[in-house]
């Protein structure tokens, strides 16, 4: 394919972005994306590719090749299997690696323990997984398309990390939850708006972190109102440290602090006593944190307003991002009433009961729509 091209580099835009690849006679030798523009791809393959000179005119199947990465990342259904990669540093196992994944087609995944079995070494995933971090070819070796044993993304040897790789596997008709799949669908059909919105910004990504405690969570969303997030998380780094471990003062750890050392660590008087109520719900029973799980969406907002500090717009953030509740409407949300109002044509911001009409046709994939517009309004597509 690339035999006539000489060797070069080239740098191009794409519906994720800008893209770049380097070539010799014998094939490509680095693909990078994921990076915030133009420039920084440039750098960024010339710092691995120096003696590849961009050419004045690209040779036909460096062409051919651009095309075939802008199709597919808009729209997917390309296939990089016949295009050669020069990667004469990769050990035999690497490539032997390479060629099982690229046989993975579009629109599914592999997790490291299969793929080390398809390669011929059982029980080597560990290894595989550095062999997907040091990719020089990403999307010609679709390492995005190997998960972790959970079916959790794991980490891209591209720029643009786990953000990238869902892109990625979204645009090739990859949805990992089949409940995400069937939101996705449902938003689509009955809103044409929020249809281009989902093409444009990609998957759901609202997804709960299972690793974060419930308390911990809670304790943070205090620590961050009216707070950037650079501020939130230095001073709820301090508190953190005022017991070993690497998780927060656990409620009973919270009451006998006193009151003077968190304000220490940079918490307003009523972030403290917000805290400290927290701390006192849920050491004496009446808010047990495990039980929310099970709850309904009324129950959690009834249960966690009664706590100071917890309005109602915080126990909607809880649901959506900590609960993964997919049927929840911010309605107090500024975010998402903006945007509403830039998308469906209402004055600089959507009443709450305008939000609410709207919110009808999206049951019961409300969460999802919300997700969508603040999405939208951070660059996704509204003006």
């Amino acid at each position: 394919m690339f035999a006539s091209a000489g060797s070069g580099s080239t740098v191009f835009d794409t519906p994720l972005g800008p893209a770049g690849f380097a070539w010799t006679p014998r094939g490509v030798t680095h693909l990078e994306i994921g990076h915030a523009d133009a420039a920084a791809t440039l750098a960024a393959l010339a710092a691995r590719t120096a003696d590849a000179p961009a050419p004045r005119r690209l040779p036909a199947p460096a062409r051919a090749l651009v095309e075939r990465l802008r199709r597919h990342l808009g729209k997917g259904g390309e296939d990089f299997v016949d295009v050669p990669v020069d990667t004469p540093q990769a050990s035999a196992f690497s490539r032997q690696v390479w060629r099982a994944l690229r046989k993975v087609p579009a629109g599914s995944v592999v997790t490291y323990g299969e793929l080390a079995r398809r390669a011929g070494r059982p029980g080597a995933a560990r290894a595989i997984g550095r062999i997907m971090g040091a990719n020089p070819v990403p999307v010609i070796v679709p390492c995005h398309r190997c998960v972790g044993a959970d079916g959790r993304l794991t980490g891209f040897s591209a720029a643009g990390g786990t953000v990238l790789k869902a892109r990625l596997l979204h645009v090739e008709g990859y949805v990992r939850d089949p409940e995400h799949a069937a939101g996705l669908a449902h938003l689509s059909r009955v809103d044409p708006k929020l249809r281009a919105i989902i093409r444009r910004v990609g998957p759901y990504l609202a997804v709960p972190e299972p690793r974060r405690p419930d308390w911990d969570t809670l304790v943070i969303a205090i620590v961050h109102q009216q707070l950037s997030v650079k501020a939130g998380q230095t001073i709820a780094g301090r508190v953190r440290d005022l017991t070993p471990g690497p998780s927060l003062p656990t409620p009973s750890e919270i009451l006998a602090l006193d009151p003077t050392t968190l304000r220490a660590c940079g918490l307003s008087n009523a972030k403290v006593a917000y805290v400290r109520d927290l701390a006192a719900h849920v050491a004496d029973g009446r808010l047990d944190l495990r039980a929310l799980h099970r709850r309904d969406d009324d129950e959690v907002i009834a249960q966690l307003t009664r706590v100071k500090g917890i309005g109602e717009w915080s126990a909607h953030m809880h649901l959506i991002f900590h609960l993964g509740r997919l049927d929840v409407l911010p309605v107090g949300d500024l975010g998402v009433r903006m945007a509403a109002a830039r998308l469906y044509g209402f004055p600089e911001y959507a009443s709450p009961a305008q939000l609410r009409e709207l919110g009808e046709r999206w049951r019961p994939y409300r969460s999802m729509a919300s997700w969508y517009l603040w999405r939208a309004l951070d660059g996704g597509g509204l003006k």
